[in-house]
Parts: C-alpha cells; structure tokens; sequence
C-alpha cells in the first residue's frame, strides 16, 4: 500500500524516476536516490502537477 499511489516521484537534483529504484517506498518520508545519492522529501508539500510547475514556482496540487 502507497500513501500516494498514482504519483510518479523524481529526484530534485539528476531528475531520476525514483518509483522504478529498488526499494523505493512513498512510505518513508526521504528517499535517497541511488543515481546521484541525494535525500529527497515524499510528502504532499512536493506534489505538483508538471514539473514546469514545480520549477516554475507553483503552488502543490492539493492531494
């Protein structure tokens, strides 16, 4: 069971698609990506609708 099942998850620093890394679980609240190491945070306040919005400074999507 996923917190956010239908969200597609990816590293804020080397853009990796982190739902398809072994182990990946929303469950746990960061999650280190195995490509470059970087801590990302899994938590509502970091889903958006586009990446476009997420660099362009929009607000989460309310989920």
């Amino acid at each position: 069971m996923s917190r956010f099942p239908d969200v597609d998850w990816f590293c804020d620093r080397c853009n990796a698609h982190l739902n398809d890394q072994v182990g990946f679980d929303d469950e746990k609240y960061t999650w280190k990506c195995q490509e470059c190491g970087h801590k990302n945070s899994i938590s509502r306040d970091n889903i958006f609708e586009s990446q476009d919005d997420y660099f362009g400074g929009a607000d989460p999507i309310k989920y």
